[in-house]
């Protein structure tokens, strides 16, 4: 159990790297890209699956923590799918013309901002 344990928290913390490294990959031209999207769905079965794990094994967890976890982490896939769908329906109307910003530079910041928030939690409540 102890290595399906370690292998969850690798994971999730893979997505989160993903996440925080695909935003400063493109922070200058902010967009949400396929795998932060793809990344918060990991994030969110993850650390559901870590929660059911500890709770299986008859450990302590602050349920109030993991709730707010689970929001963030909703948050940040709510954020990157609604950027994903934004980037897509600016694709299939032309693109985008030279020097204009990206249709999904606001939920890239959003989708950033609401995983920095989570990890703040993660390693001040957890």
């Amino acid at each position: 159990m102890e290595i399906v344990s370690s292998l969850l928290l690798i994971l999730h913390l893979l997505g989160m790297a993903i996440i925080i490294g695909a935003y400063f990959a493109h922070v200058k031209n902010a967009r949400v890209i396929p795998g932060m999207v793809h990344a918060s769905y990991l994030q969110l079965v993850t650390g559901l699956l870590m929660v059911g794990l500890v709770e299986m094994n008859g450990g302590s967890i602050s349920h109030v923590a993991v709730g707010i976890k689970i929001v963030l982490g909703i948050l940040v896939w709510l954020f990157a799918f609604l950027g994903k769908r934004k980037e897509k329906a600016a694709q299939g109307a032309g693109g985008l013309a030279e020097g204009e910003a990206h249709p999904s530079a606001l939920m890239a910041h959003l989708t950033f901002a609401a995983a920095l928030v989570a990890v703040v939690i993660g390693v001040t409540m957890l």
